[in-house]
């Protein structure tokens, strides 16, 4: 009795022997034990409502004083339960604030909440109940055909800390013609649970986390978010965004058939977007997670995190969904098999963070997006690679390899050393339509074609210290089998070969970087090697050879060719470019003058940017000119030009720039007094301390400096824990953001790449690291 007595308070006292006989009705005629724990206990400062007005108007509110309902002085704040009660239609003037919120939901309940443009501010939950001898009672069945909250300009806004906001037993989705939108807005680092259907016209989730369960109270549910059905919104086409902010992260519970879509709008209608917008964060635990979207929108990270069996890649029911294959970051964790679709289109990250390295559909994994890529632990090995990138770079920090088709059509990659290993399964084709390779340590291409074209045997090797790209071109007949190239780099060039050609030629100039070629099979077919001279300052295209290193190359030289770019070229047959080394080479003096840019840096200091650079000893007159950038390295404005001088190696140029913002770029354009220009490496601009929208870590490749590693500004530094990796993949060190960047430099590492992953929580970074 006591317990009652807390809970209802005076009614109890009023009538006790009634009370007894309906307590004894319930349990023992009818079982209706539930009744007890279903109905609501009222607390001190409770309001209701006792007729239809304006949510600040007093007058329209009763509220409990522990004791008995009373004329409410004042409006609810934000700590009080609110009871709209049947046929109350309550409008709201201005941003409110509540506890938990209450809504009738049996027969016939009325408009309830008209919200106009304003938000009421949930800081408990939203819950349906129903009147059951006069008390209070959680109900969980909602309202099927009034639109009892409106209109969708308004919003019921979930605000504070961890916790459920809906469930099961007190909500539903049967609120068919609901007219709102719900927000999400938790506390830094608080989640809030979706824990029933919920049906609304938009779902944004602002900041913290939103977990969408898999209800598992009586028969296991989706807890699905669906939209209003009214044909005034789109007839019976898709309707309905669900919006992820940045920073903000959506975990789904949801495991896909036979339980309900993680978004739909109904069983037979996609909802119309599923925007993830920038630096948000989708977490998907289901093995077949499902959603019906007429737009798909993955701008943010999406990680696949099932822990059991095999997981596949978000997919679709409905013929009207959309397509939801391209992805900006995507990323795999745990221990799950997770099984590629047959296609995959990438516009930032891809990684395996833990677990086994995803599967093959077969796939196809197309780059597209026109910034910087990164592939993180995983060697890809997918059916087909396709590479096409506007602009922008590939960042790999282990080998890349296509069971079948590689095709290169633009863009950039940067191997760090690693290897590239083509058709491993030889059923396959390698394409070249352009783009370029950086750092790659070697190339391995099995089942090389019979029949070789600019296409298929067209190799495009980036020339870190002359510039450039040295692409290789081999045309003509083939006995098959593999093939392997590498381009050994080596700074500088050799001015005294001392060397004749095949037919005489003395040879007086060679780069030192060379062609290294092998793993053939046996073949005499005729083959013509070009060499591309790209960015080096040639008097002629005549005086182009190809030689091999210090000593002449196999076969006969044949005239330069000026086309898309300077050619040296050779007619050798297949057999003679096994084991062989090919390069650039010249037979005047001075006729291949590459300006060697030795380095260069850029640094921002008290409102001036001092820009220097050092070249290699030339006898070149022109001009440098300086370039700059700002976010992205393909729209170069001028900033000033200044005349080189002889002897003169190292330059510099300092000009005023008060707060510079954005990521800013920098490179050197040298152009000789014919006309033929050269570019230096780009490089950025130092000693901005502002928050960047994307990590960095500097200076990258490190010696013994100490290192800075900069987050973005959704990150809480506080919070995060930066794991410095080595590339097996072992964990060396574990520390703070601040004790990083105060007590962290290049002596604690060995030679070597590192991973350094940044988590705060809720996001994760991973970045790349080279010691020297």
């Amino acid at each position: 009795m006591d317990f009652l007595k807390r809970k209802y308070g005076t009614q109890l006292t009023l009538n006790s022997a009634r009370i007894y006989r309906i307590i004894l009705f319930i349990f023992l005629e009818m079982g209706y034990s539930y009744v007890s724990f279903s109905q609501i206990a009222l607390e001190i400062g409770d309001y209701r409502t006792i007729s239809s007005g304006d949510f600040d108007n007093p007058a329209i509110w009763e509220r409990w004083d522990g004791l008995a309902w009373l004329p409410a002085a004042t409006k609810p704040e934000i700590g009080n339960n609110v009871f709209f009660q049947q046929g109350n239609e309550i409008r709201i003037r201005a941003n409110e604030s509540v506890n938990n919120l209450y809504l009738f939901s049996a027969a016939s309940p009325g408009r309830l909440l008209n919200l106009q443009t304003f938000e009421l501010r949930v800081n408990g939950a939203l819950r349906a109940f129903r009147l059951e001898l006069g008390q209070f009672t959680i109900n969980n069945v909602s309202n099927a055909t009034t639109d009892w909250i409106y209109p969708q300009t308004g919003s019921i806004v979930f605000i504070g800390n961890s916790r459920n906001v809906v469930d099961r037993s007190s909500w539903s989705a049967n609120t068919l013609n609901s007219r709102f939108q719900v927000r999400f807005r938790a506390n830094p680092g608080q989640s809030l649970t979706v824990n029933s259907g919920f049906k609304a016209n938009a779902f944004i989730i602002e900041s913290g986390t939103v977990v969408q369960t898999l209800n598992t109270d009586g028969i296991p549910a989706c807890s699905t978010f669906s939209y209003n059905v009214q044909a005034m919104f789109n007839g019976t086409g898709p309707y309905g965004d669900f919006i992820i902010e940045p920073g903000a992260t959506f975990i789904s519970q949801c495991p896909g058939p036979p339980q309900e879509q993680i978004i739909r709008r109904t069983n037979t209608i996609p909802a119309a977007l599923f925007h993830l917008k920038p630096g948000a964060n989708l977490v998907l635990l289901g093995n077949n997670p499902q959603m019906d979207v007429a737009e798909f929108r993955f701008e943010g990270n999406t990680y696949y995190r099932s822990n059991a069996g095999t997981q596949r890649l978000i997919s679709t029911t409905f013929a009207s969904s959309g397509n939801p294959k391209t992805y900006h970051n995507l990323f795999f964790e745990n221990t799950a098999v997770k099984l590629l679709p047959d296609s995959v289109f990438l516009t930032g990250d891809i990684g395996r963070l833990t677990g086994p390295a995803p599967s093959d559909g077969p796939t196809l994994l197309r780059f597209q997006g026109m910034g910087e890529q990164q592939i993180v632990n995983w060697e890809l090995d997918l059916s087909q690679i396709h590479v096409n990138k506007p602009s922008g770079r590939i960042v790999t920090f282990n080998d890349l390899r296509s069971l079948g088709n590689w095709i290169m059509e633009s863009g950039q990659i940067d191997f760090n050393g690693y290897d590239l290993y083509v058709n491993t399964d030889g059923a396959g084709v390698f394409r070249y339509l352009g783009g370029t390779w950086r750092n790659i340590h070697r190339l391995f291409y099995n089942n090389f074609p019979s029949i070789l074209t600019n296409e298929n045997a067209h190799f495009p090797f980036e020339d870190i210290y002359q510039g450039g790209v040295r692409r290789l071109r081999l045309s003509g007949t083939s006995p098959g089998g593999d093939f392997q190239v590498r381009y050994i780099e080596i700074p500088g060039s050799n001015w005294e070969p001392d060397f004749d050609d095949t037919d005489g030629t003395p040879i007086l100039y060679q780069l030192n970087s060379y062609f290294e070629i092998e793993g053939l099979s046996a073949g005499s077919d005729p083959i013509e090697m070009e060499l591309a001279a790209e960015n080096l300052i040639v008097d002629a295209v005549d005086d182009l050879r190809i030689v091999s290193n210090g000593i002449p190359a196999p076969g006969l030289h044949l005239p330069g060719v000026d086309a898309d770019t300077l050619w040296a070229r050779r007619n050798l047959t297949y057999d003679e470019l096994n084991n062989q080394t090919f390069t650039i080479g010249s037979y005047r003096y001075l006729s291949i003058l590459p300006i060697n840019f030795i380095n260069h840096k850029a640094i921002w200091k008290s409102g001036e940017v001092n820009i220097s650079w050092k070249i290699a000893a030339s006898e070149e007159q022109g001009v440098f000119e300086i370039e700059k950038a700002i976010d992205q390295v393909e729209h170069f404005k001028s900033v000033a030009k200044l005349p080189s001088e002889k002897d003169i190696l190292v330059h510099h140029f300092l000009y005023s720039w008060e707060k510079p913002k954005g990521r800013i770029f920098f490179r050197i354009k040298f152009t000789n007094l014919e006309g033929k220009s050269v570019y230096s490496r780009v490089f950025r601009l130092e000693g901005l301390n502002e928050f960047s929208p994307k990590a960095s870590i500097y200076p990258n490749p490190v010696k013994t400096e100490q290192l800075h590693l900069t987050l973005p500004n959704y990150f809480d530094p506080a919070s995060s824990t930066i794991q410095i990796y080595d590339s097996n993949g072992i964990l060396i060190n574990i520390c703070g953001y601040e004790d990083f960047n105060n007590n962290f430099n290049g002596d604690s590492l060995q030679t070597g790449m590192y991973l350094i992953h940044a988590y705060d929580g809720k996001h994760l970074e991973v970045l790349k690291l080279i010691k020297n």
